[in-house]
């Protein structure tokens, strides 16, 4: 597979939708899901579930302790994405996504994310295209912990002389 190329624009890291193609690929780089993370998380999304908060309901689970909330994987993810530096700039919005949890991600886990372009469509705008991407979540091991879909909106490139798509 193709890797992303970074665009030669000075001041702007981001794709522009004519720079995607299917079968490119970029990675993200890693992190570390903490014991932090997952009662912030809680905390701020009010899931309170013994699965991700009581070590002891959890250790008699069949995942035998706690487990990170799979949307705040999904989450870091997102994270993950934006740090490849391939939206800065050009994305205009994460459309839609579908999302399959795999495997659980444990505090200490580190995880990255793996984009992979699936599909273009150029019609949505004339300022945007859809860029469909496979997003796949790996750990330290190499494991898939969740995959699914993204779709995002990206920007055109400017037409000479705008400094904007019409």
């Amino acid at each position: 597979m193709e890797a992303f190329a970074r665009s030669a624009d000075l001041g702007r890291r981001g794709l522009w939708f004519e720079e995607f193609a299917c079968g490119q690929q970029v990675e993200s780089p890693a992190r570390t899901v903490t014991e932090s993370d997952i009662g912030q998380f809680a905390g701020l999304s009010g899931d309170y579930t013994a699965l991700h908060t009581d070590e002891e309901f959890a250790r008699r689970t069949a995942f035998r302790g706690r487990i990170a909330h799979g949307m705040l994987v999904q989450a870091v993810a997102t994270g993950l994405a934006v740090r490849t530096g391939i939206f800065e700039g050009t994305i205009q919005a994460l459309s839609d996504m579908t999302i399959h949890w795999r495997a659980p991600v444990f505090p200490g886990d580190t995880i990255r994310l793996v984009l992979e372009v699936e599909s273009l469509e150029s019609n949505p705008s004339r300022r945007s295209g859809e860029v469909v991407f496979k997003a796949s979540v790996m750990n330290q091991e190499g494991k898939l912990v969740c995959e699914g879909q993204w779709h995002t909106r990206i920007l055109r490139r400017p037409t000479c002389g705008t400094g904007e798509g019409d």
